[in-house]
Formats: structure tokens, sequence, C-alpha cells
């Protein structure tokens, strides 16, 4: 059975997970402020052929950075052996802990958290507030990141003939025909 088949004949579950993954294939991620320093601002994320408690893995472009998600739910970048265990220890990480969220473009934009390595000075000093903790252990104050986007670079939109296939198939199972 190749690829597209699989698609498109998949479970309900497997069908919303391909159909997320497959519109953000490339991404970049970033905040629409000045908020994150230069390594993280506008850095851009591959995805890979591995999964990660049940969801996709994007490596970043550097090569140091994956964004996963890690056993207790949320969604975070951090390092390859962070990912590869699952674990929830990062630099970045999303607040949403929703099992259906398979791709980073599902996650609202206002949940995204950063730690003092990651948040620029005077933006971390003068953040509205810091919240202890933050991903399982993780280790000082995370702030809240204004205004996160995501620019899908490479993804299959909807015209797509597999992907028509599989929102057909998945509108069928849904009822909304």
């Amino acid at each position: 059975m190749d690829e597209c088949t699989t698609l498109v004949t998949g479970t309900k579950r497997a069908l919303q997970g391909a159909v997320a993954t497959a519109r953000a294939l490339v991404f970049e991620m970033g905040s629409t402020t000045p908020w994150l320093v230069a390594k993280y601002q506008d850095l851009r994320y591959v995805i890979t052929d591995r999964v990660v408690s049940g969801a996709p893995v994007w490596a970043a472009e550097d090569g140091e950075q994956f964004m996963y998600r890690a056993r207790n739910g949320q969604m975070l970048i951090g390092i390859e052996a962070n990912c590869a265990a699952g674990e929830a220890v990062g630099w970045i990480y999303n607040n949403v802990r929703n099992p259906e969220v398979l791709a980073p473009t599902q996650l609202l934009s206002n949940k995204w958290m950063s730690c003092q390595s990651t948040t620029l000075g005077p933006q971390f000093t003068s953040a509205p507030a810091r919240y202890p903790g933050g991903p399982e252990g993780a280790e000082g104050a995370w702030v809240n990141i204004p205004n996160m986007r995501i620019n899908v670079w490479h993804g299959l939109d909807d015209a797509e003939p597999a992907m028509a296939a599989a929102l057909q198939h998945l509108a069928a199972l849904t009822g909304n025909v």
C-alpha cells in the first residue's frame, strides 16, 4: 500500500494527523514583536520521519533544536536527547496539552512560553508576569511570548490530490459529506 492509499484509508485520528502535518512540512516560527534572541527568532523547522509521544518531530535547520510533543503532552523546542526521550525539558514550550493537536500550526499562538536564555534581556525583565517552573524538570522563570507566529513555507494545500482525497474521506468519517 503506498503513502497516498494509507492516507486515504486511515482512521479518523490518523487522517486528522496526516492532514495537520502535511500542511506544515516546513515552517518558520518567531515572535512578531522583538522578543526572542536571534538564535530562536525566525528559525526554520523541517518535518522528520520521527514520531515522539504520538506526534511528528520537526528539526530546526540549525540542527540543534527539535520541536516535539513531550510525554506530558506539551509541544516544545529542545535538544535532540530530550526529544528522543520525550522529556518535557526545553527552551520554548506551548501550554496547550491536547492529544488532538499534532502540528504546531494547530496550537494557540498566545500560549507559547520562553525562558530567560531564549528571551531578549529587556523583554524578559519587563515581562508582565513570570511563571515559575515550566515543563517538568525545567528551572527558572518563564514568560509568555507575545504574538508568536508560524509561517508555513512548504505544505500540501487542500487541492493537492492526496490531500483532497484525505479531506473527503475525513468528511465522510465525521458525517460532513
